[in-house]
């Protein structure tokens, strides 16, 4: 990892920790600065006025930079945010002590919870701030001694005075034990999320390979088998016959790679402008040539007046996987496929809608039909990558792919791409 790469993480984790929660970050404003109004009113010191307010501009002057979309992520400006950090939590912790030194036990049990409050919320935020955890835990000690040896200066009584330091003791001791034990926790999570990442992304190439072995041992077996049919055959015509059929599996093994190139977004896209209404005229013109008469094939609704600019065959690839997909789920009986465009000029995108009569797709399993090499066919009849290229294709393009079962039967398929 860079130094560059390095600090805009630091940068990232120290906004999550710090400027994330909006409720969380008013919340702690008022409480100090409603707090100091009331010091001042009970001491009638303007200490306490330039304590709180002080503390909520700093504090607000440094989340608005941690927010900032703008904000430069290099060594500088993680340096400047780190000692930003260190100089609120200490202004805010030397309060604590002072209110403490003052001549009433209200403020001495003010002054103690504002370390209870300091103490969890830089418990709250310690997520890989290795810097500032080390410096939050010595400014935690630090306000506990000063607290100790405040308590011992207005205590007669050594007994009292000997309680007192074994009190002080005892809080740092606690607070190391949880911190570190939040620390151990922490580090554990992580560490099985991590294992669990890596255990998904091998199951994820373990389907992948598996999927490409299987489709490409079976188009190399049909190669390989013709091949050597050819070589025995005495007759020209049978053995062109048999070469015919190796050459198509040449091109079934180029298409499925094609396939894997969309879904993974890596195929290289030839865009131009496509009239849709001829476009879908047409396409619905050669869906009718390919697919059975069983399949009755309806171009519905009125065709908007628009121009797409996309890979066109990439289009007409992605559209026949929907459609052969609608007329698999529609075997052997048939049914109607509707082809539809929906423009929508607010979001300005276009949807393109392939809808079947077949029986849908069980809701378990609609989420994950766009998944490679995932398919409901039998083994041998589909490879589980028509929806995954579409997807792909449809990302790739800016757009999306969205199903759902359609309330009076079959499944609706929505390729949505963005008018340019």
């Amino acid at each position: 990892m860079t130094d560059t790469a390095k600090y805009r993480r630091q940068i990232e984790i120290l906004r999550h920790a710090d400027a994330t929660s909006v409720t969380e970050i008013l919340t702690r404003h008022a409480i100090v600065v409603g707090g100091a109004v009331l010091l001042w009113i009970g001491t009638g010191q303007a200490l306490m006025l330039a304590w709180g307010f002080g503390y909520s501009l700093l504090n607000g002057i440094y989340i608005l930079f941690l927010r900032s979309p703008k904000l430069p992520k290099g060594r500088a400006t993680y340096c400047a945010l780190f000692l930003a950090s260190m100089i609120i939590s200490s202004w805010y912790a030397a309060m604590t002590v002072y209110l403490t030194t003052l001549d009433a036990r209200v403020f001495e049990f003010i002054g103690i919870c504002g370390l209870i409050g300091l103490g969890l919320y830089n418990l709250s935020r310690h997520t890989d701030l290795t810097y500032l955890a080390m410096w939050d835990t010595l400014l935690i000690t630090f306000c506990v001694i000063g607290i100790v040896l405040a308590f011992v200066a207005k205590t007669e009584t050594q007994s009292h005075q000997i309680a007192i330091v074994f009190a002080g003791f005892g809080i740092n001791a606690y607070y190391m034990m949880t911190y570190l034990s939040m620390m151990r926790t922490r580090a554990t999570l992580r560490s099985a999320q991590e294992a669990e990442v890596q255990s998904q992304k091998m199951r994820a190439v373990g389907q992948l390979t598996s999927g490409i072995a299987h489709d490409f041992n079976n188009i190399l077996t049909v190669i390989r088998g013709n091949l050597d049919l050819a070589s025995e055959l005495p007759d020209p015509a049978e053995r062109e016959t048999m070469l015919d059929e190796a050459r198509t599996g040449c091109d079934r093994a180029a298409h499925l790679v094609r396939q894997l190139l969309a879904f993974s977004r890596k195929s290289q896209m030839i865009r131009s402008n496509i009239a849709l209404g001829p476009f879908l005229e047409e396409f619905a013109l050669s869906l009718r040539r390919l697919l059975p008469e069983s399949v009755r094939v309806v171009l519905s609704g009125n065709l908007p007046d628009l121009t797409l600019h996309a890979d066109r065959q990439l289009l007409e690839t992605a559209l026949l996987n929907c459609a052969i997909n609608a007329r698999d789920a529609m075997h052997p009986e048939g049914g109607v496929l509707r082809l539809s465009a929906q423009d929508n000029p607010d979001a300005r995108e276009v949807a393109f809608l392939i809808e079947d009569t077949g029986p849908g797709v069980p809701p378990a399993m609609i989420d994950r039909i766009t998944e490679p090499f995932f398919t409901t066919k039998q083994v041998g009849e589909g490879s589980g990558l028509g929806l995954s290229m579409v997807k792909g294709f449809a990302e790739q393009s800016g757009g999306r792919l969205e199903l759902r079962n359609r309330p009076s039967g079959g499944l609706q398929v929505a390729l949505i791409l963005p008018l340019i």
